[in-house]
Order: structure tokens, then C-alpha cells, then sequence
């Protein structure tokens, strides 16, 4: 019996349309495997690489005894941090490599892309479809090709026609990245034991606000989800419910629902269409609450100030690097050092000039820094302060909590600053704070703190569930490139009217599934 050939790639960003634009140097800094690298990188302790590849590679490795059993065809898996659209001239060399790679490879049995689906390019709305037409294009219209995707991906026409199945995650915050991996080589594996995929895909004019996304228990999004997993059976095969992702502003926005079949295209159309119903019929519960910027300072004052009150953690979701923030605007910061709030630690602010200061300045010296001193987005406003040096650090560790458990971490160069009574964990590659681990490997006690501030939408919730129960995490309502405050935004291209910026202008029914 010949070896399973199976073809592993993928393209990993999440575009934010008003955010600057990306290229190469963001995806090389953050993630970029060729060949032999996806290989070491899949089947390492502590991985780099997007760890839906390594459950892939080890359902792989357990059904054909071990890594000898198949062949893994290694191209190209990159990703960057969320960012603006990517730029036409690097993507089209991306296309270039990939292509090359996938026909130097040679025939092969299958192919897993692991891709995000929430990209926008400078010249097209649909950089991911590019990527599966030109793998389908390459492989031929008999091959599998299933795909995982990001549950902010925004899905088109070609995407559905180039795969054989899309899976997506069924958890925000994002922990079961391996388990799809896992869940789209078994896929595989039917299909190589001659199972045909029949999908239906129905798409709401329901753009959901980030922070209305989570899947816990008592959250629309998770209810949805929850639901579309029991109509899991002998015939379905996979349902995925996508939120989709509102600042990639394009035509393919909106909530989605994609269930595929073992074969029968009339109970996947039927399913999905149950499912968006349902959907739509709870869109009333899609708004965000939030507390005004006012609020917040006063609470972490008064939390600060009181040692018998349980610490707070304060999001701040409109500067998310998670969804293309620069992760550096100054709004919490200065009304927390106004209010006079100590005990507190910011993380992780993005300002690779700072770092650079305080490290030419050394641990212990105070230093005069001007925050966003290189940074030109309208929200990043500059911020005058006198700082101690209290750590420096090359930004590099392994995670303990949440999604970066296990994991490799990169933030760059990294520096403690102490203003005032906050400390403020300054990074030179813009990410968002995941878990307690991005103050305790810089030497900061993260269950000594009053309170802690991050600049996150909700995947902060997986690392630090155990310090904060939900009823002691605040979303902080304050501009940005991400606000919640979804009717800010000067929508260009997102099919209106939507909900729920345009109320019940917005109107659905199951007659146009």
C-alpha cells in the first residue's frame, strides 16, 4: 500500500480595513515555516508553529504508526499578527512560493490548509479565496481539501467551491486550535475511505461586535454554537458557525453558518438554515455593554486604594492587537496614572522606542520617555512620563495558561517601566496580552496586583480565568481601531443594512437561505 501524500499549507491573517497595511516583515517575525520546518515545528514540545498543524500531524501519525507511516508534504504556513489589509506585491509573491512549493511536491492524496479567513488584501476583498482556488487549481478536482478556519473568518463563493470542507473553531477564546487540526485530518481520513462532502452555507446580515463573541455559557455566540454541535450525526459532519470579523469590511460580512454532510446536500441546506433562524431570531442580544472610561479609573482607584476588595482586570478591547490595534493608545493609561491608581500593571504596551530607551538607560535608572514617540495612528496619542527601568528582558517564553499554554512566546525586546504606581510591560512585536505570563516571565507578581489592564478582546479570558471570574473582568469603553461602537466605524463595503448598527432596517428570513 502506498504512503499517504498529503500537501500541509497555509495563510494566517486577520485584516482590520482601517488599520496600516502589512507585508512581509510582519508575517516573518511571526510565524513563517517552509518544508522541513512545518515537520520539526508539528511535532515539537514547544511549538511556534499554529498548533491546529501539530493535531493534524499526530491523528496522522497515530492512524498510519507513527511518522513513517505517511508523508507529509510540507509547503508554506505563515502568519502574521492581525493587521491591516495585506499588500498586493508581497501577496502575489506569497501566491508565487506557494504555488511553487505545492508543484514541486508532486502528486499528492490530500491537502490541509490551516488559514485564518479573515483577510483583506489592497486589491481584493478575498486574498483566502486566492489562496484555495489556487491550491485546488494546483491538486486537481478530485483531491480533498479541507480547510480549519478562525471563527472571525469571513467566508466566499470561492472558498466554499475550492474545498471539499471548512471547519472552524467552536471556542472564543481560541483553545481548540489542536483540536480541529485533529478533527480535520479524521475528516480526511473518511474522505480517503471514499466519503463525499455535500455544504450549505447561509450568511445574516449579522455583523456581531467583538465583544459579544464569546462562547461561555450564558453568551449568544457560545448558545449558537452549542446548538449547531447536537445536530452532529451520521450525516452531518461538520457544523461551523462563524461570527466572522467586522473591521475586514467587506462583502462577505456578516454571521455565517456552514454545515457539511456525508453526501446529502438537502440536510445540510436544511440544518444551516434551522441553525441561522435561530440565530437571528436572538440578534437582540448581540450589543455590547460597557463602562465609560470615567467609571473605570474611579473603580481602579477605589480597588487600588482598598486591599479587602478582589482585584479587577480591565480590558480594553478598542486597542486590540488581536484585531489589528496598534496596542499602544494612551486613554486607560493616562486617566488610571490621573486618578492616582497604583498596584497596577499594564500589559502589553507596544513602543519599541521606549524599549530602546529604557535599555540604552539600563535596569534601575529613570529615564524621561515619551510614549508613542514613533507612532503615527490618530488613537495613539503621545504621552509625556517619568519612568523607572525595572526590568529588560528579549521578550521570550513559555506559556503557562490559556492559548499560549505550552507554546513558544516571542514579544521582541521587552521593558518594564514603573510611572507613578503602574508598571507598564512595553513590547517591540505588537501582540495582545493572553495570559498572566506576560507579567510573571518579566518578573512581575500577577496575583500581588490591584489590578491589571490589558489590551485584549477576549482571548485574555482563557489565561486568565483562573485569577478572574467574568464578574471581576471590565470592558473599558474608549476609541479605537477596534471599538465595539460597531456605528463609529465609516463602513465602506460591508453589505447594509446589518445589524446592529442599522437596527431593524436589517431584516431576515429563512426564504432567502
Amino acid at each position: 500500500m502506498n504512503k499517504k501524500r498529503i500537501a500541509i499549507c497555509g495563510f494566517n491573517l486577520e485584516s482590520n480595513r482601517f488599520a496600516p497595511t502589512c507585508a512581509r516583515p510582519d508575517f516573518e517575525e511571526n510565524m513563517w515555516f517552509k518544508g522541513a520546518d512545518i515537520d520539526r515545528q508539528a511535532r515539537a514540545e514547544h511549538p511556534s508553529i499554529h498548533v491546529g498543524i501539530c493535531g493534524f500531524y499526530d491523528i496522522m501519525d497515530e492512524k498510519f504508526g507513527g511518522p513513517a507511516g505517511w508523508e507529509p508534504v510540507p509547503a508554506l504556513v505563515i502568519g502574521s499578527c492581525p493587521a491591516g489589509p495585506v499588500e498586493e506585491e508581497f501577496f502575489n509573491e506569497f501566491l508565487a512560493e506557494l504555488k511553487a512549493d505545492l508543484e514541486a511536491g508532486g502528486t499528492v492524496d490530500g491537502v490541509y490548509i490551516c488559514e485564518h479567513g479573515g483577510a483583506c488584501a489592497t486589491h481584493t476583498h478575498d486574498p483566502d479565496g486566492e489562496v484555495f482556488k489556487l491550491v485546488r487549481e494546483v491538486v486537481g478536482p478530485d483531491v480533498p481539501v479541507i480547510a480549519t478556519l478562525d471563527l472571525h473568518a469571513n467566508v466566499s463563493d470561492e472558498m466554499m467551491e475550492a474545498t471539499d470542507l471548512m471547519i472552524g473553531y467552536i471556542t472564543n477564546p481560541h483553545v481548540d486550535l489542536y483540536e480541529r487540526g485533529c478533527e480535520a485530518a479524521k475528516a480526511m481520513l473518511e474522505m480517503f475511505g471514499g466519503v463525499e462532502t455535500a455544504s450549505y452555507r447561509v450568511r445574516l446580515p449579522l455583523v456581531a461586535p467583538s465583544v459579544t463573541q464569546l462562547t461561555a455559557e450564558g453568551h449568544p455566540y457560545g448558545d449558537l454554537i452549542r446548538l449547531g454541535q447536537t445536530k452532529l450525526d451520521a450525516s452531518v459532519m461538520n457544523v461551523t458557525c462563524l461570527s466572522g470579523f467586522a473591521f475586514c469590511d467587506t462583502p462577505k460580512n456578516g454571521m455565517t453558518v456552514i454545515v457539511t454532510t456525508r453526501g446529502d446536500a438537502v440536510d445540510a441546506k436544511r440544518v444551516a438554515t434551522d441553525l441561522a433562524e435561530a440565530a437571528w431570531k436572538d440578534k437582540g442580544r448581540y450589543v455590547p455593554k460597557m463602562m465609560p472610561l470615567e467609571d473605570a479609573a474611579a473603580l481602579g482607584k477605589a480597588v487600588s486604594a482598598d486591599a479587602s476588595r478582589e482585584p479587577i482586570l480591565f480590558a480594553d478591547p478598542a486597542d486590540n492587537p488581536g484585531g489589528g490595534g496598534r496596542g499602544n493608545t494612551t486613554y486607560i493609561l493616562k486617566a488610571f496614572l490621573d486618578a492616582g491608581v497604583t498596584g497596577c500593571t499594564f500589559a502589553v504596551f507596544f513602543d519599541p522606542a521606549a524599549v530602546r530607551a529604557a535599555k540604552a538607560a539600563g535596569i534601575g535608572a529613570t529615564i524621561d520617555v515619551t510614549l508613542n514617540s514613533e507612532e503615527d495612528n490618530s488613537f495613539s496619542d503621545k504621552l509625556d512620563v517619568t519612568a523607572e527601568v525595572l526590568h529588560l528582558s528579549d521578550g521570550v517564553f513559555v506559556g503557562n495558561y490559556g492559548m499560549v499554554e505550552g507554546k513558544t512566546t516571542d514579544l521582541g525586546d521587552t521593558a518594564v517601566l514603573q510611572v507613578g504606581g503602574i508598571k507598564i510591560v512595553c513590547i517591540t512585536k505588537r501582540t495582545q496580552c493572553l495570559s498572566p505570563d506576560y507579567l510573571t516571565a518579566f518578573g512581575i507578581d500577577a496575583a500581588a496586583e490591584r489590578c491589571i489592564v490589558v489590551k485584549s478582546r477576549g482571548h485574555f479570558r482563557a489565561g486568565y480565568a483562573h485569577m478572574f471570574p467574568p464578574e471581576r473582568v471590565v470592558e473599558v469603553d474608549v476609541p479605537g481601531l477596534t471599538s465595539p461602537n460597531l456605528a463609529n466605524f465609516d463602513w465602506k463595503y460591508v453589505q447594509r443594512p446589518f445589524f446592529p448598527v442599522d437596527g431593524d432596517a436589517a431584516t431576515w428570513d429563512r426564504s432567502q437561505a
